[in-house]
């Protein structure tokens, strides 16, 4: 496995950011706890880095999380949904951190913080791979 990098691994990281609960009740684009787990278990992510990696994201039904991205890198933890909606991330390598979500049009941004981290991505059913 690949050692990244603190601003590497915080990028690649950053495409799944989350805001908290408490912001995205007053933004109905926030995705929703519920929504989460509906979303994301069994399927997986897929987007472009802001350095322009191509990256997927399988978040098996398990509670596995698995990172590809086509530099090669990978990164394997678990994945919750917690309940005031936060979808956090326990690396075995990189920084773990709790995110939320917000959709448009089947487009999703990545948000901490109340700010926009990372890459959009969009939802894809099950575990596909890099293409």
């Amino acid at each position: 496995m690949t050692r990244l990098s603190a601003p590497l691994a915080t990028t690649l990281a950053a495409a799944f950011l989350f805001l908290s609960g408490n912001a995205g009740a007053a933004d109905p684009d926030i995705v929703s706890t519920k929504e989460n787990r509906h979303l994301y278990a069994g399927n997986t992510a897929v987007g472009v880095t802001p350095n322009g990696r191509r990256f997927r994201v399988f978040f098996g039904a398990d509670g596995k999380v698995v990172y590809n991205d086509s530099k090669g890198l990978s990164q394997t933890g678990t994945w919750i949904i917690t309940d005031d909606g936060m979808m956090c991330y326990d690396w075995r390598k990189w920084k773990d951190r709790c995110y939320a979500h917000k959709e448009s049009g089947g487009t999703y941004q990545s948000l901490r913080d109340g700010k926009v981290k990372g890459s959009r991505f969009v939802l894809q059913k099950g575990n596909v791979g890099l293409k």
